[in-house]
Parts: structure tokens; sequence; C-alpha cells
């Protein structure tokens, strides 16, 4: 009886499998620019982060994230060095696990200061290709009221349609800002200056 009962496992298997590919085959991300759409595109909030590093007393590189980020781009794939870029972020949604801690790092004139400054945003100036598919994005960073140029190492991760009919378009990015120059000095230097950056974002069509 086992023989005959895999026999029909398998046989169910081959037959199931033309009908799932189609949906993978969607799935898969173009990573050429050259073959996304011309269009504006808004940031999807849902599938968006900034995360956040400092070296803390020395002892450990502590991590926290920000997810409240909203933005858009306007993108033509035959000038894509002309693309420009427009994030805010709120500074109320940084999660480092604690509640408590949360509503101190945000709230507090010390960190964040949410209170007097409710937004950060980034505002791009330029984008440089590197290679195909990675560039630096400078742009101007405003964050407790001071803007400064930072630069990001971007990565164009691709454009693609999901089998739920949406289409979407991600990028990775990394960068690195000395939070000293945006006058947030408490602890410096026993939690470095530095802080790292690192930025996952997908974007849909602007409705």
């Amino acid at each position: 009886m086992a023989r005959p009962f895999a026999y029909a496992i398998l046989a169910g298997a081959l037959l199931a499998a033309p009908f799932a590919a189609p949906a993978v085959a969607l799935a898969q991300p173009a990573t050429d620019p050259a073959a996304a759409p011309k269009g504006d595109w808004a940031l999807d909030k849902r599938h968006a982060s900034l995360t956040l590093r400092v070296k803390h007393f020395g002892t450990s590189n502590y991590t926290f994230r920000l997810s409240g980020l909203d933005g858009a781009y306007s993108f033509d794939p035959a000038k894509p060095l002309d693309t420009k870029v427009s994030i805010a972020v709120d500074p109320k949604s940084v999660d480092t696990g604690l509640p408590n801690f949360n509503k101190e790092i945000s709230d507090d004139p010390k960190f964040f200061d949410s209170t007097k400054y409710p937004t950060i945003t980034f505002v791009s100036t330029k984008l440089d290709q590197t290679a195909p598919g990675k560039g630096k994005l400078t742009g101007d960073l405003t964050f407790r009221g001071v803007t400064k140029p930072v630069t990001l190492d971007v990565t164009y991760n691709g454009f693609a349609k999901t089998p739920f009919g949406s289409q979407i378009m991600g990028f990775s990015a990394t960068g690195k800002i000395k939070r000293s120059e945006f006058g947030f000095t408490h602890l410096v230097p026993l939690v470095s200056d530095d802080v790292d950056l690192a930025i996952e974002a997908e974007f849909n069509p602007k409705k």
C-alpha cells in the first residue's frame, strides 16, 4: 500500500508544479534600472525601515529602529541619475523593544527632542553611479533642526510585479553621520559620535 500512496503524492506534486511556477517567476526582480517603468513612486510604509547603530560605552554595537517613514520619488529609466528622493521620518516611531525607553529617546531634549522637532527629513541633491545598480546618493538631512549634507551608498535591488498584481521597486542604503553635528551631543564619546545608518525601502506606483 505504501508504494501506490507515494506515487499518488509524486503525481500530485508534478501536476501542481506548472501552476505554482508562474507565481514564483512573477516575483523575480529585474535588476537593470532601465527595465523599470517611468513614473512617480510612493514609499510602501509597511516595507521600509531605518536602523541606527552606535557603539555603547565601547562594549556593544547597540541597534535600534525607526519605522515611521514616508516618502516619494520620480523615476525616468532614460535619466536615472536625475532621480530625486524625499523621505520623512517620525522620530516618535523609534523602537528599542522597550516602550519606556522608546519614549525617552524620542521625547527627551537630550535625545531626539521630537516635541520640538517632530520630523526628520532627507531631500536628495545628487546621485552618482558607482557600478551597475549602485550609486552614491547625496542629500540634505535635517535632524533636530539642523541641516547637513549626507551621502548614502545605495543599491538598486530591482523592480518586480508580484503575484498579487502590485508593482514594487526596492532599494538598500547605508551611511554614517556624526550626531554631534546635529546638536545631539549627550554622552559623546561614551556613546559613539558616529551613527551607522541602514535603510531598506520598497516603493509602489503613486496613485
